[in-house]
């Protein structure tokens, strides 16, 4: 696959609308926290790449963007499926996802689910989904 092919397949983690991840480009992603970084005290290993998703300009902080809110619950199944898919394609950030968040489907979950409830505690706000731009991936 060419380096141009590449560029094509970038969404948005939240809208599915395309990103760039190419310098320079109008459309280029966001590296977003998926649990926000206010939060760092409260969610282990925040800057864990379980945590990082690619995200259009708008999603993450345009007029309407997640800023430093918890999203919807939606997002955190969304969020364990492209983990899940990154650890059996057996990529490899497949060991370091593993080791950030369990050596099994079972405890990933878990980890998951115990960061949203202690995000929920921590945040007053939580982000409304937007409107889908493209096709959903996970």
């Amino acid at each position: 696959m060419c380096v141009n092919s590449l560029y094509s397949l970038s969404f948005c983690f939240c809208c599915f609308g395309h990103i760039s991840i190419e310098s320079g480009k109008s459309d280029l992603a966001d590296v977003d926290h998926f649990f926000p970084w206010s939060i760092r005290e409260h969610v282990p290993a925040i800057n864990g790449i379980w945590n990082l998703v690619l995200a259009c300009q708008d999603c993450n902080r345009g007029e309407n963007g997640k800023f430093a809110q918890l999203p919807h619950i939606d997002y955190l199944f969304r969020l364990h499926a492209r983990n899940e898919y990154f650890i059996n394609s057996h990529l490899p950030i497949r060991d370091t996802l593993i080791e950030q968040t369990g050596n099994t489907e079972t405890l990933r979950k878990g980890f998951l689910q115990d960061a949203y409830r202690q995000a929920k505690t921590q945040l007053l706000h939580s982000w409304t989904k937007p409107d889908p731009r493209g096709s959903i991936t996970f």
